[in-house]
Order: C-alpha cells, then structure tokens, then sequence
C-alpha cells in the first residue's frame, strides 16, 4: 500500500468573506485547515513552505501582445505599464511576464504587477516563502470569464484558453446592472486591444446574480457552480514578493545576524569567565595546598631555627677554630710574645683585646707587628696603642681587634 504524504505546504487565500488556510502537497488540491476574521491572517507554526495568495486588489493582472523575442518580454512589459501609468518595480518580484500564445512575432503575454499596498498579515514573524495571485490557485474554466468573491469584493478573472490573461476587482459590491455593465466594458477595452479571444460563457461561484439576466446583457451563456477547492501552487512558479514583506525579511535577518553576533560574543565572554574562573580555583587550590604545605612545615622550621640559634650559641664552645683557648694560643704564637706579660686579654667572636708589658719598646713593636700579620687573626682589624716606657725601658702595649666586614 503507498504511503500518503505528509502535507508539506501552507497555501492562505482569502475566501469570499474570510482569510483560510488550505495545507497539501504542491501541485495538489488542498485541504481546508483553518479560517481567520478578513482583517487578520497568519501562517501556522508547523508549516514548512508557506504561500499567501493576495486578492486581486493587490495586482495588475493585464494582457498585451508583445513584439519582439522571448529575451526581452520583460523589458517591453515593463514599457507597456509605464504607457499605462502603471507604477511598480522593475524586479523579478515586482513584475511577472508569461507568454500565453505567440502569434507573427507577437507574444500574447499575461503581466502580473504587485501594487503598493501594504500585505493583509498580522502576525510577520512567519513570512510567506512565495506570493502568488488568488485567481490563480483555482482550476478556471477555458475560454471564460468566472465571477467570485474576495473579502465581500466581486471579482472577474477572463481565461484564454486554460490560461488566466485578465483578473481585476469589480467597482460594484453586487451581480446587478451596474456589475453587468462594467463587465460589457471590460470586455469591449480587450476586444479592442485584441488580447480576448472567444468566450464561451460566464461561470458563476457566487449565489447572486440573475443566470437569464446575465445572459441577456452579455450575450454568453452563463452557469452557477460550486467555488472548487484550490490547488497549492508548484514550489519556484512564482517570484513575487511585497516590498514590505522584502523590508521585513531583511529587518528579521538583520536581526538574526545581530543575535548571532550578541549571542557568539556572549558566549566567547562566557568561556573567558569560566577559563578564569578554572585558572583562578585551581590558583586558590594551590595556594591552599601550599599554605597547608607551609602550616605542616611551620613546627619543623621553627625547632630548626631554634636549633640554628643554639647551635650559633654553642660554636664557640664547640668549634676548636673559636676556643677561647685556641685565640688566647694564637695571640702567645709569635716569638716576642715569650717576653710579654699579659695583663688583660678579653675576646668575644666580634672583638679581641689585649693589655700587656714588654721589656723594650723594639720588642712590643714587633710583638704587634707578629700579631697582625698572624693568618689564623686575619679576619680582625687591629689597632695598636704603645704607653710611657718606665725607667727599667719596659713598655705597656694595647691592641684591639675588631672583626672585619
């Protein structure tokens, strides 16, 4: 058994009083989902390709016969609007041209125009992907001209052959006299222009309206029958686009863009915060670690410090080179010492002094000469003092040694 295919496309039209949405596959013919009041439309959420058939108030729908090749029919269409004192754009989505038949290097063509109006949505944050002219949703009668409502707006669409040529809104709000005589104008201006070909009769999907009066008037057959169902158009058949829908989308890209920007930049500041919050926990972790590190090492250097000062106490006790003994044996090394009496002698590990008698002047002169230049009492700095010499020529000497920087 094949499988039926999910509805792809969301066709909104406007009935004959109201705005429907019609869903289905492109090229089918759809199936009624929702209506909505005349003044307001919107595209559902769960659509994936959107169309919005406009009424035939928004278009110039006219036909021409065009002389030229098939390359330049838009050129030469846009021409014959600006003959007619018709404005609109110069662009594909402005202006669609079709060539309905050719004829002697003629082309009859169908000219469809967006007017500048602005577009029946009330929700634009979901933008049609295509436009498209009501008219052309239905399958029209050939060689015809059919009658139907838009929003309480009479309108006529004239078809040569299958191919709709003609479509405008009617002045008149009823199928009465005035109606018929606007049609009989209609159709004299494009039997004039010689783009209307042979009708065959009036088909009417609307309930008023006198068929024997209608064809009384007209001079065509006419008949009533039942607004068929309307088929969603091919993806790609049309280009058109409202100006302000164009507007609209840019405003929307624009927008994305400057989300897409706001939100890239936030997340970039997002990650510099988290990547400094990391490096700053994982700083705070180490200096925790190493202030626990320092705390569990804190006794230990202090016993080792209170160890380093004992130890500083106790070398001089402990250290033969720092004996008292041993400076007092250096200080009694040199020769002339033998002769001196030493009277005073005091030493720390900074300062040295030494108070004493010698049996000549010559003698405690070169006892303080010995004493400098001694290598184990280098690292003092002497300075000597020699007093009165007494009558038996004996002399008292005084040296003092300040250790050196």
């Amino acid at each position: 058994m094949a499988k039926t295919r999910k509805p792809t496309t969301e066709l909104l039209l406007p009935s004959s009083s109201v705005w429907q949405s019609w869903i289905g596959n492109d090229g089918d013919t759809g199936m009624h989902s929702a209506d909505f009041t005349a003044q307001s439309a919107r595209f559902s959420r769960d659509s994936q390709r959107r169309v919005l058939a406009l009424p035939a108030t928004h278009f110039w729908a006219l036909p021409a016969w065009l002389k030229g090749s098939s390359e330049h029919l838009r050129s030469m269409a846009q021409l014959h609007l600006e003959r007619m004192s018709v404005k609109c754009g110069e662009g594909e989505d402005s202006v669609q041209v079709r060539s309905i038949s050719e004829k002697d290097d003629a082309h009859l063509t169908r000219i469809l125009a967006l007017k500048d109006l602005p577009t029946p949505l009330d929700d634009l944050a979901r933008l049609p992907d295509e436009v498209t002219l009501h008219a052309l949703c239905y399958p029209l009668v050939a060689n015809s001209l059919t009658i139907f409502r838009e929003l309480d707006r009479l309108v006529v669409a004239i078809t040569s052959g299958s191919d709709l040529i003609y479509c405008t809104p009617l002045s008149a709000n009823r199928l009465d006299e005035h109606a018929l005589s606007e049609l009989n104008n209609i159709c004299l201006q494009l039997g004039f222009q010689r783009v209307l070909g042979r009708l065959e009769g009036i088909v009417l999907w609307v309930e008023d309206g006198d068929t024997a009066q209608i064809q009384r008037v007209t001079g065509l057959p006419a008949w009533r029958s039942e607004l068929p169902p309307p088929t969603l158009p091919e993806k790609g058949s049309t280009l058109l686009m409202p100006v302000d829908l164009n507007l609209e989308r840019a405003r929307q890209a624009t927008r994305s863009k400057t989300r897409l920007i706001a939100f890239t930049v936030g997340a970039a500041l997002a990650a510099c915060i988290a990547i400094i919050a990391t490096l700053t926990a994982l700083a705070l972790q180490e200096r925790n670690k190493l202030r626990n590190e320092v705390a569990a090492l804190m006794p230990r250097a202090s016993r080792v410090a209170e160890h380093r000062r004992t130890w500083n106490e106790a070398a001089p006790a402990v250290d033969p080179t720092c004996w008292p003994q041993q400076m007092l044996l250096h200080c009694l090394e040199s020769e002339a010492s033998k002769e001196s009496t030493i009277t005073h002698w005091e030493w720390t590990p900074e300062l040295m002094s030494i108070t004493g008698r010698m049996p000549s002047a010559s003698l405690a002169l070169h006892y303080q000469q010995e004493l400098t230049a001694n290598e184990n009492l280098a690292h003092f700095t002497w300075t000597s003092k020699t007093g009165d010499i007494a009558a038996d020529n004996s002399t008292i000497f005084e040296m003092k040694g300040e250790l050196g920087e």
